[in-house]
């Protein structure tokens, strides 16, 4: 019978980990109390909801149908503001579909909006909005937390890096709000973005430049196919009218939206196709081209589905309540793909021509910078 043999971990290792323990600890309580007390640091008005009543009854729809409706009467208390500690009485009204409405709980905070009459006093109150952010902060410590005990260090980095993403896109809105030239910040920022968390998340070497330099040519190229399959076409079925009400030209602003979605699908395989590489390179360092290439595109073929579908999926989703909407009032689903649906068919089919174009790419960028020995001592000085 062999011998067991027990991993034993460094004292100092346990003591990181109580450290990181510790500070994440430290930093649900201080969120949980700051979510929970908040209310001061708001300048619209917040209620608390102390109990509620209801009525149910059913209403009839502009189609015919009719729709289970309920009537809430609640009790609630002001959290802030002129009558704080102040308890109200309102009235809230929920659909089944709660598409222009919420279902209230005990115990739930919701904005409110106060009219005020000739002596000052409350006239009228009305529900504006659910207090949401103590449910951001949960589900934002729960990624936090998983990603840090699942990837460690590089998780870490990787939580460095969307602070850091999110710091450069306030930029870019003051920028814009101070009539920049979008093109220009948006280019650059979209630069600092791809070279900035590929570094913070594998650090400077080989495999980052690699994934660096083939994001930037894929994006590029995929792009440029997108605006010349549009113009060769003169926009005939792209319904730029739909971002008619922005105040900028609507083809510069969907060219924009395509470079940022594909952007991020590009940048998640070129990251993958370089790491699965240099890891063969690492293990084998004579390995051949010629093995290199295929193992490539072995995982190429494998990534390029699901990420197809990953896209198509994410472009998707956020349309399925409109979709549903006007499946319900009886408009033709060749209507919807193609009047109201055609931006995000081309979003979608964009960002899939960039999956398939930066998987060669990838492959050509990794696999020559691998053997290019200059560049690995340039890296180490």
């Amino acid at each position: 019978m062999l011998p067991l043999k027990l991993k034993i971990i460094p004292s100092n290792k346990y003591k990181q980990y109580f450290l990181v323990f510790i500070a994440l600890l430290s930093l649900l309580l201080l969120g949980v109390y700051i979510v929970n007390s908040n209310e001061n640091s708001y300048k619209k008005t917040i209620a608390k909801v102390l109990s509620i009543s209801e009525n149910n009854f059913k209403s009839e729809t502009s189609d015919g149908r009719y729709e289970a409706m309920k009537k809430q009467h609640i009790t609630a208390v002001i959290l802030n503001g002129k009558y704080s500690g102040k308890e109200i009485k309102l009235e809230n009204i929920v659909s089944y579909s709660q598409i222009n409405d919420i279902n209230l709980h005990v115990n739930d905070k919701v904005f409110i909006s106060l009219s005020q009459n000739v002596k000052g006093n409350a006239k009228s109150i009305k529900i504006l909005e659910l207090k949401r952010d103590k449910y951001v902060f949960y589900v934002a410590f729960i990624f936090i937390l998983l990603i840090i005990a699942i990837s460690g260090k590089t998780g870490l980095r990787s939580l460095v890096s969307v602070v850091i993403n999110i710091v450069i896109f306030s930029i870019v809105i003051e920028l814009f709000l101070n009539n920049f030239s979008i093109a220009f910040i948006f280019l650059t920022a979209m630069l600092l973005f791809t070279v900035l968390s590929l570094i913070m998340v594998s650090g400077l070497n080989k495999k980052t430049i690699s994934a660096v330099v083939s994001t930037l040519l894929g994006t590029t190229i995929t792009i440029l196919i997108a605006i010349a399959a549009i113009k060769l076409n003169n926009s005939n079925g792209v319904r730029f009218e739909e971002m008619e009400f922005l105040t900028h030209p609507p083809e510069k602003m969907f060219y924009i939206e395509l470079l940022v979605g594909t952007l991020g699908a590009i940048m998640d395989i070129a990251i993958s196709i370089s790491a699965a590489i240099n890891e063969l390179y690492l293990k084998n360092p004579s390995i051949e081209t010629k093995s290199l290439i295929k193992s490539g595109l072995e995982i190429g073929k494998d990534i390029m589905g699901t990420m197809s579908n990953t896209m198509l999926f994410a472009y998707f989703s956020g349309s399925i309540p409109f979709i549903i909407l006007l499946l319900r009032n009886q408009t033709p689903l060749y209507n919807i793909l193609n009047e109201n649906l055609s931006l995000e068919i081309l979003r979608a089919l964009t960002g899939s021509i960039g999956i398939v174009i930066s998987i060669p790419i990838s492959i050509f960028v990794a696999v020559v910078l691998l053997n290019n020995k200059r560049i690995g001592e340039f890296i180490k000085s």
